[in-house]
């Protein structure tokens, strides 16, 4: 269920979420300086894209939070820059912040990140790789603290929550063999808890 939207914008929230750590070269951003950016709940919204299967995914999701504290907690002892991946700095100011990052396996974004008022952000993003690039924007906005200790968090009564019903869940885990059924369910609790 989690299609091509989640990963990209859960890229931008890791990235954001890195910023805001001490030492990371992305923590010298002029923009984030006045923000709680590294902490709280924060709404992601599709504005656009140009890809009518992210645009999809994200209908589907419906409400989609990230949490910043579990994000910073996942990047908290990572390396500053992915070894991958070199993000370059192009544009640094207090209403904006321009990123482009080069990637060894030949792919490579460019991220314009604009401050829209003191709780939002517009992160304009485009993909390029093997020939094709993809662009999608996304507004972040505070949404106050984390609900839960998923890292993603999702509107109850999205589809995808929707589908979610205990009792589906736990009669799928009980068709597979008796070895894989504890983790089934562990897995299935946790998806569950990202529904807020």
């Amino acid at each position: 269920m989690l299609t091509r939207f989640a990963p990209l914008v859960l890229l931008g929230g890791l990235l954001l979420a890195g910023a805001a750590q001490a030492g990371n070269a992305l923590s010298e951003l002029r923009l984030f300086k006045s923000s709680p950016l590294g902490q709280g709940l924060w709404r992601m919204e599709l504005v656009s894209s140009d890809d009518p299967q992210m645009a999809r995914g994200a209908a589907a999701m419906g409400k989609t939070a990230l949490c910043m504290d579990v994000a910073r907690r996942m990047t908290q002892g990572s390396p500053a820059e992915n070894p991958q991946c070199t993000p370059k700095v192009l544009r640094n100011t207090d209403t904006q912040a321009e990123i482009e990052v080069s990637c060894k396996d030949g792919g490579n974004s460019r991220m314009l990140m604009t401050r829209e008022s003191d709780k939002s952000y517009l992160m304009d993003t485009t993909v390029s790789k093997d020939g094709q690039a993809r662009n999608f924007k996304v507004r972040y906005t505070h949404a106050g603290a984390c609900k839960g200790d998923s890292m993603m968090q999702f509107d109850k009564n999205s589809p995808m929550c929707q589908q979610m019903d205990p009792a589906r869940m736990q009669a799928a885990c009980a068709r597979l063999p008796e070895a894989s059924r504890a983790p089934c369910e562990q897995q299935m609790k946790s998806m569950a808890a990202a529904c807020q």
